[in-house]
């Protein structure tokens, strides 16, 4: 009988203990999914250097022109017994194309160079390159390559006074001219001596510039695109969310309309800021590498752009002091693409749509 009562005993003590993991299963980590839209948004438009392209392109249209610069190393010696000077480029696609070639008279970089600066630091004279007022020559691109036969009577300028060629398009189109990247296709210029004998020089530097004519954007207008380079930016409220917030996802999408295109697959990207939009406006510092891209297909007229940006969140949930949030911009990815816009609607269905789901921690699971 005393060992029964003993049992009890230890029976109804057990009975107000909590079985190990119960309080874990209370204490389930909290979610949470915010739907946000853009508190500021603002867009504007740069000239960007299109230097380091995969191609040179040569066209024009209602809304774009873009020029060809090619530099070469030219020597200077015995040019009186030049009998030929040939310019030799080959095409990307099949689109024909008549130019005219000039000499280009001031110094230019490729690294630099856009329809308005020379370099990073000086200015064309006459925006869309600075050249002497004579033709070299004329061609038409077409098939493998082409060949120019170039004005010999202007050789001692082209070599001694210039700074390579400037190819200025002639029809309404564009086509696309293999770089100097690739030695077998690069731009060259061909001398042909009265010994027979011939020396070749290939391009030292290229890039196009690309001029958006008559293109305004209006105001409230949010545009994204490429060649000439039109920037969006948009900021999200993030206070709402806990610093101690894992973000599980976080998806910023939206509907764009397409103005203009020249490929079939577009590409977008987003940057984070690293200093304050509200203060330094087009000149505000922003980080080189995507924090996400996505491509967009113009003919689908009902495509939806759409960035999974988990990580850039994150960041500046949990790192407010060292990673504030300026906002992010979203770009052409690269910006020198064949040239694009697609207009960002400020409101309505279409408009930027952040969507984040998040998770907090449990509470303090050993506290009773």
């Amino acid at each position: 009988m005393k060992h029964l009562i003993i049992g009890f005993a230890i029976f109804i003590i057990g009975c107000n203990t909590l079985p190990v993991g119960s309080e874990q299963m209370r204490d389930l980590p909290e979610t949470s999914t915010i739907e946000l839209i853009p508190e500021s948004l603002d867009t504007y438009a740069r000239f960007v250097p299109l230097g380091f392209a995969d191609y040179l392109l040569l066209g024009k249209d209602n809304q774009y022109e873009s020029r060809v610069l090619i530099n070469f190393s030219l020597a200077d010696s015995s040019l009186d017994s030049v009998t030929s000077v040939q310019l030799i480029l080959y095409p990307l696609d099949s689109t024909p194309m008549n130019f005219i070639c000039r000499a280009c008279s001031t110094e230019w970089a490729t690294s630099g160079v856009t329809w308005w600066m020379a370099d990073s630091t000086n200015r064309w004279m006459r925006p869309g390159g600075d050249y002497w007022a004579f033709t070299l020559g004329q061609g038409r691109l077409e098939k493998d390559s082409t060949i120019v036969e170039l004005n010999r009577q202007y050789l001692n300028t082209l070599v001694r006074n210039s700074y390579g060629i400037i190819i200025f398009p002639s029809d309404t189109g564009f086509t696309s001219i293999a770089t100097l990247a690739v030695t077998k296709t690069s731009p060259r210029i061909v001398f042909t001596y009265a010994d027979g004998k011939k020396r070749t020089y290939y391009a030292s530097e290229d890039a196009h510039i690309i001029d958006s004519l008559d293109i305004r954007i209006n105001p409230g207008e949010l545009i994204v695109g490429s060649g000439v380079a039109f920037r969006t930016w948009l900021w999200f409220a993030l206070e709402s969310i806990p610093d101690s917030a894992t973000i599980a996802r976080a998806e910023l999408s939206f509907k764009p309309q397409t103005l203009y295109y020249r490929s079939e697959k577009l590409w977008i990207g987003i940057h984070r800021l690293t200093e304050s939009y509200s203060q330094r406006g087009k000149y505000t510092a922003f980080e080189k590498t995507p924090s996400a891209r996505s491509s967009y297909v113009p003919k689908d007229g009902d495509s939806v752009i759409k960035f999974e940006i988990s990580g850039l969140i994150q960041k500046w949930a949990s790192y407010r002091d060292s990673c504030p949030n300026y906002g992010m911009l979203l770009t052409a990815e690269p910006e020198n693409l064949k040239p694009f816009r697609i207009k960002i609607f400020r409101s309505g269905p279409s408009a930027p749509r952040l969507k984040i789901h998040y998770i907090l921690p449990p509470s303090d699971r050993f506290t009773r």
